[in-house]
């Protein structure tokens, strides 16, 4: 803890006494992030993500095949959807992935305080940064929060397609939050 302190506040001293350009300053700040940022093992990580359907909010688990994961940065491949219904994925895929403006979804997470993580997602052309949990047991880490596909990513597009593809299996009802978790054995 006294490292990333120790940090922070070099980097604070080094941005408030450049005179340098602005990229430079954001060099300093980014190698900062880096090197405070929590280091997920990807090999022992799994991303796990549960949509909800029907006016029960029944949920739908899921993951992707296609995860990397360079330093604290991260690029999902949106068509290696993987819910373990083939029928489903194709959908997923179809209606609702290729809807948003880009088949990738991207993002950073960073240096993790008071149980909490902060998780950027780049998801169809606009990227915010969430505040996620963060638990750590003898045997796991685990992060976890929501993300909203429509007043988060303006997804409406997206949303709409799924919902009227799905319509009967849904009960005419999809929700537009997903639930999201990574779990890293230890």
């Amino acid at each position: 803890m006294k490292k990333i302190i120790f940090a922070m506040f070099v980097a604070s001293l080094m941005v408030a006494c450049s005179s340098s350009k602005e990229s430079e300053t954001n060099e300093v700040v980014d190698e900062v992030n880096d090197a405070t940022a929590y280091n997920f093992d990807l090999a022992k990580s799994v991303l796990t993500w549960t949509a909800f359907k029907t006016p029960d909010k029944v949920g739908v688990p899921g993951s992707f095949n296609d995860i990397k994961l360079d330093g604290n940065m991260f690029t999902i491949n949106a068509r290696t959807v993987n819910s373990n219904n083939e029928i489903r994925d194709a959908k997923l895929k179809t209606f609702f992935f290729d809807n948003l403006s880009d088949s990738l979804i991207t993002g950073s997470y960073g240096t993790i305080s008071n149980g909490k993580i902060p998780v950027t997602i780049k998801m169809n052309g606009i990227e915010k940064t969430f505040d996620f949990d963060f638990i750590e047991t003898d045997t796991t880490n685990v992060v976890s929060g929501s993300i909203d596909i429509l007043k988060d990513f303006s997804g409406n597009a997206a949303l709409e397609a799924i919902s009227i593809a799905c319509k009967e299996l849904h009960l005419n009802k999809t929700w537009s939050d997903v639930n999201l978790q990574v779990v890293e054995r230890k």
